[in-house]
């Protein structure tokens, strides 16, 4: 279905009266801002319509390779429409600005000067955001200069920002010139590269956009997920175009963008059960990338060769010794436990648990993730130990955002015949680089661990 328009528009317009026209509105919030922390569904700009929204907001810059609209005219309308019912009377105009001569300046970005929504002369300070208008609101905010309303529209989209909106709000974020917003989106989609990347919300990014997550060094999963988030693209610009979803129309569509695919960094396993037997590849190209990986004499490829870097985990270890006995760590379906919070943002990818202190063993074990009972993330798993106090990685199927300033509770519920090692002489509280742990027991641990002993010695994360 192509995208609608004119509901965009009305979203523009409705922000525009918002903000400009209904005290109404802003008496009925009770707070500066209210930014619900439940499910997003954000209104995506149509790619038709940023174009000529990037000229109006940086006329400088206007000219990229966003798709052409004319359909931005509703702003001006809104505006417009939002004018003729503005209360008769007029507010003052800001003071002029005076230069060594004592000659009047006519400032061009007056409103940057009075940091809140009152002091242009408006109603109140309070603001009531919504995700499906919160989009319209920072276009209309950076159209007309309200500083402050912009950086609160990029708080509430920060609040909620997640893997599964990610690549449209870095999309926007890069239309609007907000360079946190643009970090912090990087932030999850490298952690979380395989979601986002499987998410609706790729498909529906610029071509720009694509090139530039597809070109990133730290993308955090298999090259086989980014090709095939690619065909995904291919294939909703085709629809988005009116073109038949065929092998030389997705390559049209893509462009230089499919050379931008690590394909050889591929296994050959991968790259025969997946990018062979796709229909984006000529035959020359599959004929030339079998060859590279099997013959003594490599052809050459337009293809990058080199593996991206993606993310290096780094692990918090609470425990300063560890130790065993002939009559513990001992597993008999029972829970080891410990809560935990951080002072920045991280992205928890699983756990360090020790092994068996009687040689080698395996061990099948259940790790978890919860905030406030609910559960977050999980994964049944097996891992052998070799008889050393080494730590063991358990891994979560994806990394699991937390923020900071909570507490969440991770645990471990092992199965094995043999004793293991434990942690000793625990510390409440770990510096990890830039990022600060703090430890306390949980109720949930049943088997023993707790703050100063047991299992559970280390979290792995991102950051």
């Amino acid at each position: 279905m192509p995208p609608d328009h004119g509901c965009f528009q009305g979203r523009i317009m409705k922000c525009l009266t918002f903000f400009l026209l209904l005290p109404e509105t802003f008496k009925k919030s009770k707070k500066s801002v209210r930014a619900s922390r439940g499910p997003a569904c954000y209104e995506i700009v149509p790619l038709a319509l940023q174009k000529k929204m990037a000229a109006e907001l940086y006329p400088a810059s206007a000219n990229t390779n966003l798709a052409n609209s004319n359909a931005a005219n509703a702003a001006a309308n809104s505006k417009k429409n939002a004018l003729q019912l503005q209360h008769s009377a007029q507010p003052p105009p800001p003071p002029p600005l005076q230069n060594l001569n004592n000659n009047n300046l006519e400032s061009a970005n007056w409103q940057s000067f009075h940091p809140t929504l009152r002091e242009r002369y408006m109603y109140s300070d309070e603001i009531d955001l919504e995700a499906d208008t919160v989009l319209a609101t920072l276009y209309a905010a950076k159209k007309y200069i309200v500083p402050a309303l912009a950086k609160a529209c990029v708080n509430f989209l920060e609040t909620s920002l997640e893997a599964k909106n990610a690549c449209v709000l870095l999309s926007q974020s890069r239309l609007f010139e907000e360079p946190e917003l643009t970090q912090r989106c990087w932030e999850v989609i490298d952690a979380q590269a395989e979601m986002a990347l499987k998410s609706e919300g790729f498909c529906e990014i610029d071509q720009q956009t694509l090139e530039i997550i597809v070109t990133r060094e730290a993308l955090n999963t298999k090259e086989v997920v980014v090709f095939e988030a690619v065909l995904n693209w291919a294939e909703a610009e085709c629809k988005r175009q009116g073109l038949p979803i065929t092998p030389r129309n997705k390559r049209n569509v893509l462009g230089k963008a499919l050379y931008l695919v690590r394909i050889p960094t591929m296994t050959l396993e991968e790259f025969a059960n997946g990018a062979a037997q796709s229909d984006i590849l000529t035959l020359e190209e599959r004929h030339n990338i079998f060859l590279w990986y099997t013959a003594a004499n490599k052809p050459k490829l337009e293809f990058p060769l080199t593996k991206r870097k993606g993310l290096v985990p780094q692990r918090c270890h609470r425990f300063q010794s560890s130790a065993y006995r002939s009559n513990q760590w001992r597993y008999r379906g029972r829970c080891d436990s410990i809560q935990f919070a951080v002072d920045k943002r991280i992205f928890i990818a699983g756990l360090g648990l020790y092994g068996s202190s009687c040689g080698k063993a395996e061990y099948s074990v259940k790790i978890e993730l919860k905030r406030l009972g609910a559960v977050l993330a999980q994964n049944l798993t097996k891992f052998t130990s070799d008889g050393s106090s080494n730590t063991f990685s358990v891994w979560f199927e994806h990394p699991v955002q937390v923020e900071q300033d909570t507490f969440y509770n991770v645990s471990a519920i092992l199965d094995g015949n043999e004793l293991s090692y434990f942690g000793q002489e625990g510390m409440t509280e770990v510096q990890c680089g830039k990022v600060t742990f703090q430890f306390q027991c949980s109720s949930d641990s049943t088997n023993g661990t707790g703050v100063q002993g047991g299992q559970i010695p280390e979290l792995i994360f991102y950051a």
